[in-house]
């Protein structure tokens, strides 16, 4: 069964994993386990569900993120797509015991991840329960401008929103959003975890040490987030879903 255009997998990547995913864990109530993918590398869970991934940077003066996998039918060719459209690629495309992936930077130097599974089994379904990832946000200088990028490499549709978003459809389903980025920072993908409480979620990330970046607000009809980043500075969102 083809996932394109799926988001089905997040890592972390920071100087120090052990400390950072110690975070996470107080935080969200992850496990970790080491794992062999040719390199040391950390499968967090959310009890018995995988839901991230940790590992140090492949090279020096990369800065901590989280970064989106996203899943393609072919890498190689997703990758050309990158490079033909105005992107880069990173990190060539390279086989790992789960699969094959490359990294790559849209136009404006948002990076994500091209990903096909070596055992793709069935795509997630239903609402992501409080703990997982249940979002990723395109924060862009120019949503509008980079979005065709997205619809050539993906096959997303881009449907522009009143509030001044942008949705990423793939037929009826959306698999993510563009917005504008506050200045002075980078264009980047946000990733966002569902939790019960976003106030209580943000109390308890800055009492472990989290720097708050957008307090707890919300968003009419929908639910309520905020913005953090983690003690190594890797940028992730809270989200509760107004039932």
């Amino acid at each position: 069964m083809s996932h394109a255009g799926h988001f089905v997998w997040r890592e972390l990547v920071t100087p120090d994993p052990a400390a950072t995913t110690a975070f996470y864990a107080k935080l969200f109530g992850w496990t970790a386990e080491s794992m062999d993918m040719g390199m040391p590398y950390t499968i967090l869970k959310h009890g018995e569900e995988q839901v991230a991934g940790a590992t140090a940077p492949a090279m020096d003066g990369v800065p901590p993120h989280w970064l989106d996998y996203i899943s393609v039918d072919d890498v190689d060719a997703a990758a050309g797509r990158v490079q033909s459209h105005g992107g880069q690629v990173v990190a060539p495309a390279m086989d790992i015991p789960v699969g094959r992936f490359a990294v790559c930077q849209d136009p404006s130097g948002a990076a994500f991840a091209l990903f096909k599974s070596a055992d793709p089994g069935e795509p997630p379904a239903g609402t992501p329960p409080a703990g997982t990832f249940c979002w990723s946000q395109l924060m862009s200088a120019d949503p509008s401008a980079v979005a065709p990028f997205y619809a050539k490499v993906f096959g997303w549709k881009p449907v522009p929103q009143d509030n001044g978003q942008i949705w990423f459809m793939d037929g009826e389903a959306a698999r993510a959003s563009a917005m504008p980025k506050q200045a002075g920072v980078p264009d980047h993908w946000l990733k966002y975890v569902a939790v019960e409480d976003t106030d209580a979620a943000w109390n308890k990330a800055g009492q472990l040490g989290a720097t708050q970046l957008a307090p707890p607000m919300d968003v009419p009809g929908m639910g309520r987030f905020a913005v953090l980043a983690d003690p190594s500075g890797a940028t992730f969102a809270l989200w509760t879903h107004q039932s």
